[in-house]
C-alpha cells in the first residue's frame, strides 16, 4: 500500500504543524507543506487529505492568493477528502460552507476553556479576533463564552477555532516572533493543558484521517 500523503497549507513562518508532525511520523503519513501565499498546489487530487493551519490574516481582505486557497478547499470538499481546518483555516472553510466571519467585541486570547456538547471542558490556546457563524444544518460540536463556534463538522471536514497543534515548542516560536504580543505562556500550570490537548488532537487526527 502506498504511503498516505496530506497537503498542509501554512500561512505564517511561526505557525507550523506543531504536534501534528509527531502524529504523522508515528503513522507513517507524509505531510507536504505549502507556504501561502507564495506556494499553493495546482490541485489536491494527488493528496489523501488536507490540513489548513492558522495565520494572522483577515478573511475579509480576501486577496488573490486567498481566493485560490478557498478554491482548493472547495475542491477537497468536492473530492470528499478529509479536511482539518484550524483558526484561519476554519474560517476559510466556513466561507465555503455558507458561513460568515464576523468581528468579535473583544479578541479571545490565551488559555481559555471550551465546552463540548457532552459537557466536557478542554482548556485550549486561543488567539483570534473574528468568529464564525454557520448555517443551521452544520453541526457545532464545541463553544466558548466568547465564541459560539469553536468546533464544527460537515461531512468529511472539521473546523477548529482554537489551536490544538500548538505544543510547548510551537508556543516558544510564537513568543520569539511576536514577543509581548503573544498571549500564551509555557509554565508548570500549562503543562497539564498540553497533555490533555495532545490526547484530544491525536484522537481527532486518528478518527479524521483513517483511510
Amino acid at each position: 500500500m502506498r504511503n498516505r500523503t496530506l497537503a498542509v497549507f501554512q500561512h505564517h513562518l511561526a505557525e507550523g504543524v506543531g504536534r501534528i508532525g509527531l502524529w504523522a511520523q508515528h503513522h507513517n503519513i507524509k505531510l507536504v507543506c505549502f507556504y501561502a501565499p507564495e506556494d499553493l498546489p495546482n490541485s489536491l487530487t494527488d493528496y489523501d487529505g488536507l490540513i489548513v493551519l492558522g495565520g494572522p490574516m483577515n478573511v475579509a481582505d480576501n486577496p488573490m492568493w486567498m481566493q485560490t486557497e478557498v478554491k482548493l478547499i472547495q475542491q477537497a470538499l468536492t473530492l470528499q477528502r478529509p479536511i482539518l481546518a484550524i483558526c484561519l483555516g476554519a474560517q476559510l472553510l466556513a466561507t465555503q460552507l455558507g458561513g460568515q466571519i464576523i468581528e468579535m467585541p473583544a479578541p479571545e486570547l490565551g488559555w481559555q476553556d471550551i465546552r463540548f456538547n457532552d459537557g466536557s471542558i478542554l482548556t485550549v490556546p486561543q488567539w483570534h479576533e473574528q468568529a464564525i457563524t454557520l448555517p443551521k444544518d452544520i453541526a457545532v460540536l464545541a463553544s466558548s463564552g466568547q465564541c459560539p463556534v469553536q468546533m464544527y463538522r460537515h461531512q468529511h471536514a472539521i473546523g477548529l477555532q482554537f489551536h490544538p497543534e500548538w505544543d510547548a515548542k510551537q508556543i516558544e516560536q510564537l513568543a520569539e516572533f511576536f514577543a509581548d504580543d503573544c498571549p500564551l505562556t509555557n509554565d508548570q500550570h500549562t503543562a497539564k493543558y498540553q497533555s490533555q490537548l495532545a490526547s484530544f488532537l491525536f484522537a481527532l487526527l486518528d478518527a479524521q484521517f483513517t483511510f
